[in-house]
């Protein structure tokens, strides 16, 4: 406690004046007007279902992940398969490429799908899903160029 003359104003609120008045009903306090909001339920053709589903092609892609090898070898370092190797070669870039579009597509209708009762995880998964799939499309195109010639 401060014994000088400024030092006026009350420390603790008095209890006469009650507790403070709520600003406005529930329906003005967004707070509380989302206390009793559901949480949206996934489906089969849900938001959630594409994003994961993308995120299980691209995956796929990943853990094989002989795709950034075979373009290092043939954009970068400009080496040419063997005759009876060139056709195994494209195959499996063909089918890297494919599972990243597809997991492009995947992701992408998630995001089409998503609206704002829609959880925040599925659009960054989706997001994300979209931008890696678009490089592994990309790398696998350059690939395949690169085998070809």
């Amino acid at each position: 406690m401060s014994t000088s003359q400024e030092d006026t104003s009350p420390t603790a609120p008095d209890p006469e004046d009650g507790p403070p008045a709520a600003s406005g009903s529930s329906e003005e306090n967004p707070f509380l007007a989302a206390a009793g909001t559901p949480v949206p339920v996934g489906g089969v053709f849900s938001a959630e279902t594409f994003s994961l589903t993308g995120l299980l092609l691209l995956a796929t892609v990943v853990a094989g992940m002989r795709l950034p090898d075979l373009f290092g070898w043939f954009v970068l370092a400009g080496s040419e398969a063997e005759p009876g190797q060139a056709a195994l070669l494209q195959a499996e870039i063909t089918v890297a490429g494919g599972l990243s579009a597809l997991a492009v597509l995947m992701s992408a209708l998630a995001l089409f799908t998503s609206g704002a009762g829609s959880r925040a995880w599925t659009r960054w998964l989706a997001t994300a899903t979209v931008l890696v799939g678009s490089l592994l499309v990309l790398t696998a195109v350059l690939a395949y160029a690169g085998a070809a010639a």
